[in-house]
């Protein structure tokens, strides 16, 4: 009698989920924002004037992004939050996954993703999963994940075991999800008085759009697919966290609060569009920042929508977009 072949759930199986980190603590707010700025993909320079520069820009910005972090409790919870995420997934999927373990990894803080596919490679796992936590595709953010991804692939001869999740911005799960937290946030809201959405994602170079990147295109989709579900006919997608004096992508989120504001409009819903989980982007520029924005403008209610954090919905997607590329 021939020799069974084993089963997909019975092959050993470590599943990665990737973020960009992000200082746990104020003593690592300088070194996150050198990390962030060494990477190629990023600042698209030799790797001596990236250096520089990256040793420039942390010591310059590193105190006021402190005082960042510290009002929203001295550091970023975004790892904490991957972590949660990690271990609600692996829960969702153990019953019939029984084989399967979960690690988390970061492009700018540690565990880096090289650090830790080369202590999965020691471990004989018949397939390594790597689950990057962006929903839409972007040179500086999934082109560097990959990159990091392709370069330990070639080094711990990963090749056949390593499988690399794709973009999900249109996936049903997440936009399922998003279509929750979009409900959610306007029920906070008087429809019967005019009032504005604003999704707002996080921005890119204008010049990266210009060479061909998807992820404008991406992020336009998602909301389509959102607004299919759930139709709102006052909003406007934005940008937001730009940095230094290049042009980036447009409309601001800040000039769209401002531009509506100035239409005599008091209520906002902002919806972040592409964060899977809070971190310095939504609890300080979003609700603090951009908020104190919004109430000197006149705005009377201004609620900002949840992102996905431990939602059971959202862990769901993720346990189901797993197993769908498993199969």
């Amino acid at each position: 009698m021939g020799k069974q072949s084993t089963k997909r759930t019975d092959l050993r199986t470590a599943v990665i989920l990737i973020n960009m980190g992000g200082p746990e603590n104020l003593d690592e707010v300088r070194g996150f924002i050198r990390n962030l700025f060494l990477d190629p993909h990023i600042i698209e320079k030799s790797k001596i004037f990236r250096s520089f520069l990256a040793f420039m820009i942390s010591t310059l910005r590193s105190p006021r992004v402190k005082k960042h972090y510290q009002a929203i409790g001295g550091g970023s919870p975004l790892k904490e939050w991957t972590s949660i995420q990690a271990e609600k997934t692996s829960r969702k999927l153990s019953r019939r996954n029984p084989n399967m373990v979960f690690k988390t990894a970061y492009s700018y803080s540690e565990p880096r993703i090289g650090e830790v596919l080369a202590e999965l490679s020691t471990m004989k796992f018949d397939r390594i999963i790597a689950f990057p936590l962006y929903p839409q595709y972007s040179k500086a953010t999934l082109g560097s994940i990959y990159s990091d991804l392709a370069y330990a692939n070639r080094m711990l001869k990963l090749s056949g075991t390593l499988i690399t999740l794709p973009p999900f911005y249109e996936h049903r799960g997440y936009i399922d999800s998003s279509v929750k937290l979009l409900k959610r946030g306007m029920e906070e809201i008087d429809t019967s008085q005019p009032y504005h959405v604003i999704f707002t994602a996080h921005a890119l170079p204008q010049k990266l759009i210009e060479k061909g990147d998807p992820y404008g295109m991406q992020v336009s989709q998602t909301v389509y697919l959102i607004l299919r579900r759930f139709p709102i006919e006052n909003y406007t997608i934005s940008f937001q966290s730009k940095i230094g004096p290049v042009k980036w992508m447009q409309p601001s989120t800040i000039g769209t609060v401002q531009e509506v504001a100035r239409q005599g409009i008091k209520q906002m819903l902002v919806m972040p569009i592409g964060f899977v989980c809070d971190h310095i982007e939504t609890l300080y520029e979003l609700d603090i920042e951009l908020a104190g924005i919004a109430k000197k403008a006149g705005v009377e209610t201004f609620v900002r929508a949840d992102v996905f954090n431990d939602d059971e919905d959202f862990i769901e997607f993720m346990a189901s977009y797993i197993e769908e590329h498993i199969k």
